[in-house]
């Protein structure tokens, strides 16, 4: 299966819970290989820059079509993956306090 890549709306340590384009392949209990990486002007927000491992699909949820003026409009309609991390997952780039 190629990669997904969506955008991330929820991040912690736990899970992630992301949008992608429709139609997604996955599905909820599907065994996956995560890779969340954090942007550079939210570094400062996450105690990491990367988190990388194995995580499941907690569910998938249709999206519905936004009503505010520029949310998502012209794109591809989105679901929602809720994603549960495996307990070794990995954080990486930690920052470190000076």
């Amino acid at each position: 299966m190629a990669p997904i890549t969506g955008i991330a709306k929820n991040v912690s340590l736990a899970g992630v819970y992301c949008l992608v384009d429709a139609p997604c392949p996955l599905q909820a209990e599907d065994s996956i290989t995560c890779f969340v990486t954090i942007p550079p002007e939210q570094a400062r927000v996450f105690p990491f820059t990367r988190l990388v491992g194995r995580a499941w699909v907690i569910r998938q949820d249709p999206v519905a079509e936004s009503r505010r003026a520029g949310d998502l409009q012209g794109e591809k309609p989105k679901v929602g993956l809720a994603i549960a991390f495996a307990p070794d997952v990995t954080a990486l780039g930690t920052i470190e306090e000076t």
